[in-house]
């Protein structure tokens, strides 16, 4: 064989080559890249609430559907949460739910307070809870714990501290991880 068709022999061989890595690349980046869109699809999913500013305990009246006035001092040293929210607000429907998931495993140990923003709540949406709904009738507890957004989720330690105020959708995870803080006796929040 002649140099003349070794040498063509080798240019298409290493063209080949370069093009099998090229494509190979090409693959690696676009699923790499599909990695990345779910992965941050998922956090955006997880991350969206935003941290409600300067809240602090703060004694309010809200009301049960028969009237009855109920305080938050009637808590009695039981942790705390405090749940805004309004039907006609699909989010806030949607972690109403989420926390009445997770409620029979808390409600002997953290006392629950799931305030309408509205004084209409529907027969279908009383009917899927077992935990009880009050009303913000003149929107002063609203207005005490600096809510502006729904849902807002205060949680408030055994010592009338609020540790965690959030407004905004959030996940069953977070929510529990909240909850559990709640629940611990310590109440230690790690610095980070």
């Amino acid at each position: 064989m002649d140099k003349k068709k070794i040498f063509i022999i080798i240019g298409i061989c290493v063209a080949i080559c370069v093009i099998i890595i090229l494509i190979g690349n090409l693959l690696y980046n676009i699923g790499n890249k599909n990695a990345n869109n779910m992965a941050n699809t998922v956090i955006d999913e997880e991350s969206k609430t935003k941290d409600i500013k300067d809240v602090e305990y703060g004694e309010i009246v809200i009301y049960k559907e028969d009237g009855t006035e109920v305080k938050l001092s009637d808590s009695k040293g039981k942790p705390v949460m405090l749940l805004f929210w309004n039907e006609e607000n699909e989010d806030s429907v949607a972690v109403l739910e989420k926390v009445e998931s997770l409620y029979k495993n808390y409600n002997d140990v953290i006392n629950f307070y799931m305030i309408s923003t509205s004084q209409n709540v529907s027969k279908k949406i009383k009917e899927k809870l077992s935990i009880d709904i009050y009303y913000d009738v003149d929107g002063l507890a609203q207005e005490k714990y600096n809510v502006e957004e729904l849902p807002s989720m205060i949680y408030i330690n055994r010592k009338n501290e609020v540790f965690n105020a959030k407004s905004g959708f959030t996940s069953t995870d977070a929510l529990e991880a909240n909850l559990e803080i709640l629940y611990d006796n310590d109440n230690v929040i790690s610095e980070e």
